[in-house]
């Protein structure tokens, strides 16, 4: 049997002029991939080649089609597909934003090869009911595929008519989703998964040599490596003033004909953060058994001296954690963490690490409002955060506080207010200038508690047609829009939501100011610091507006407008150090309404359906569900952390309908719940 694995590019679908590669990559121009981002990075298609891994312990071998990083036009696809002629297809999915292009690489496939197995797995798994009934996918693996993979494939090896299913065998293999000969989805629970101690590191042989096959190029694996003369490369940070420290600059000097890696130590997450798209069950972290070797391979044949640790809960286990600071250091390899929660790691840790060639750490934060992580069920506090941060900064780990999310359900003006107070206060802290970025918008993903309070509201719909005009939907999210892609899922209209970026961008200014003010005790101080950290800061935005958004091309008529809405914006942040708050949220009200005019003229669609989430507002509606009155209501009664959490609310609701379930539809709820 001829076996392929394939990774599926994210985001909306693109004409094939605008398909631009991963790689081999391009530095001189603006690059317009299919997920429609800037200069994306490549990725490294770890579940792939885990996945591969194991079937060839079980005496099978397959190829990879790495399509994420290529992303070739459909000519050259279907030019690699006649080449490798597979018998089975599987596309990983690692998110809900791949389902345009997952459904589209399924009909190339089906339409070139119809007597070909398609299976599909990854975290798109959530939304399986829509996978099989509008994809000519027929199986979806749900979880982790190690172990069901192989067990499909003993039963396709003796089957291998897709047409000719033996049912009840297929439901004896735990970790499948597919539709029975009545085309109801049938669910076989959640497979088995391999001890953490027990996975090795997956080779790059066969990546390597897919890339090579099907890309053109000897060269290709070693695109996929940055560049560590790059500052921001080996922090996997955007980089800013804190990040410029004489120590950092030195040792990043001695790393510049280096290259940056990436290497996961665990898989999985101590919480069940209620936002988070989750079929990998529990936490593992992974024997050192095979990781030194690949330490090693990376170092030698590749030229790593840096790498980012991809890991969602890095320390977590600290004994498994302090053993892979030691590897690193034991070979000389920088590294740095890109993803830690501030409740599992101590200041003792962030020095051992340190000791230990950690350049940098991201943690995540979400939320300045404790209301808001209690609804998110983070189990961390703002105070662990703010520890945690104060700690990196004494210590000269590098670190972020740009990691917040606005629009969760529970969001109000005065947790959007809390969150920007924190995120100025974090950006003093850290010794970064007052400019926040932009915020990131909670989306609702299929097989999360948040995208069931979605349904249960009334925001997404519950029938196929709905749901998949959502998940087209969804892949905007990667279009980098803003505010544009957000439904909204709070108990306030859309208006009120858009003068919260407002709220996020200047009082958070207004904060930073206020801890200057704070921490320094002369007038002539505190002058210097505001002029250096904030206004100068505001000059050189609005030149960096200026010549990014003014351009002959665009007319005089634009140009005037737009030189008007920077100029109002340069004149808003130079007045913030002056201006008393019961002044300032009022003007900045005025703003964001004749902002949000503008935005309605250009984007609300008056006839046909809404390019964009924003507008799709159902809380305008008269049938629109109020079941977050049942929320507010919680939050105010419960006594307990847990019963604020979005999924102790879901539940509750969830018992109050108590409508009876077909099989098909616990199956397709049990999928949903993941977590």
């Amino acid at each position: 049997m001829k076996i392929l694995l394939c990774t599926v590019p994210d985001g909306t679908l693109k004409f094939q002029k605008d398909r631009v590669p991963l790689i081999p990559r391009r530095k001189a121009e603006k690059l317009f991939s299919w997920s429609g981002k800037d200069n994306e990075m490549p990725t490294f298609p770890i579940g792939v080649m885990r996945v591969l891994a194991a079937i060839q312990q079980n005496g099978y071998d397959g190829e990879i089609y790495d399509l994420n990083n290529l992303r070739q036009s459909d000519d050259e696809i279907i030019k690699n597909f006649k080449k490798i002629k597979p018998d089975i297809v599987g596309l990983s999915g690692p998110l809900s934003h791949c389902y345009p292009n997952l459904k589209h690489l399924a009909k190339i496939i089906r339409n070139l090869f119809p007597d070909a197995w398609i299976i599909v797995g990854g975290h798109i798994s959530g939304s399986s009911h829509i996978i099989l009934n509008r994809t000519e996918t027929d199986i979806v693996v749900v979880g982790d595929g190690e172990i069901c993979f192989n067990k499909l494939l003993d039963y396709i090896k003796d089957n291998k008519d897709r047409k000719k299913i033996d049912y009840n065998y297929l439901k004896s293999i735990k970790g499948l989703a597919f539709l029975d000969e009545e085309k109801k989805l049938n669910f076989t629970g959640y497979g088995d998964q391999i001890k953490g101690t027990e996975m090795e590191y997956p080779s790059f042989s066969k990546w390597e040599q897919g890339l090579k096959e099907y890309g053109g190029s000897d060269n290709l694996i070693n695109e996929v490596f940055q560049d560590a003369d790059d500052l921001g490369n080996i922090f996997g940070l955007n980089v800013e003033k804190q990040h410029r420290s004489s120590e950092l600059l030195k040792i990043h000097n001695s790393l510049k004909d280096k290259k940056v890696g990436r290497i996961q130590t665990s898989k999985g997450c101590v919480a069940k953060c209620t936002f988070c798209q989750r079929a990998t069950k529990g936490y593992r972290v992974f024997g050192h058994n095979h990781m030194e070797a690949r330490i090693i391979e990376l170092k030698e044949k590749y030229n790593v001296g840096v790498l980012l640790v991809d890991d969602e809960n890095f320390g977590s286990n600290r004994v498994q954690a302090r053993e892979c600071a030691r590897l690193m250091k034991k070979h000389g390899i920088y590294w740095s963490s890109q993803g830690a929660r501030a409740a599992s790691i101590n200041v003792e840790d962030l020095k051992f690490y340190k000791q230990n060639n950690l350049l940098a750490i991201r943690y995540g934060i979400e939320s300045g409002s404790q209301t808001i992580l209690d609804i998110m069920e983070k189990k961390t506090t703002t105070h662990q955060v703010y520890e945690q941060i104060e700690a990196c900064t004494r210590l000269g780990v590098a670190t972020t506080s740009e990691a917040f999310m606005l629009g969760f359900p529970g969001e109000s003006r005065k947790t959007v207010i809390e969150t920007s107070e924190y995120n100025g206060q974090l950006r003093f802290l850290l010794g970064n200038s007052w400019n926040t970025h932009y915020p990131a918008w909670a989306t609702s993903i299929p097989g999360t508690p948040l995208y069931e309070y979605t349904q249960q509201i009334g925001v997404v719909g519950t029938t196929l047609d709905e749901e998949e005009e959502y998940l087209y939907r969804t892949s905007d999210t990667m279009e980098d829009r803003g505010i544009l892609n957000y439904l909204n899922k709070t108990e306030f209209d859309i208006k009120e939501v858009h003068y919260w970026l407002y709220l996020y961008r200047y009082v958070g200014k207004k904060a930073y100011v206020d801890e200057i003010i704070k921490k320094h005790k002369t007038l002539k101080r505190i002058v210097s610091q505001i002029y250096h950290h904030c206004l100068k800061e505001a000059f050189i935005g609005y030149i960096h507006d200026y010549k990014r958004r003014i351009n002959k091309k665009f007319g005089f008529k634009n140009n005037i407008k737009t030189f008007l809405q920077i100029t109002a914006k340069y004149i808003t942040a130079t007045s913030v150090p002056f201006l008393p708050r019961f002044i300032l949220l009022p003007l900045l009200k005025m703003m964001s309404d004749f902002s949000f005019r503008n935005l309605e003229k250009r984007f609300k669609v008056k006839n046909g359906p809404q390019k964009y989430n924003f507008f799709v507002d159902r809380r305008a509606e008269k049938n629109i569900q109020k079941g977050y009155d049942f929320t507010k209501k919680n939050i105010s009664e419960s006594s307990r952390i847990i019963d604020r959490s979005l999924r102790t609310i879901v539940k509750k609701e969830a018992e109050i309908v108590n409508l009876p379930l077909s099989k098909e539809e616990k199956n397709i709820e049990l999928i949903a719940k993941q977590q």
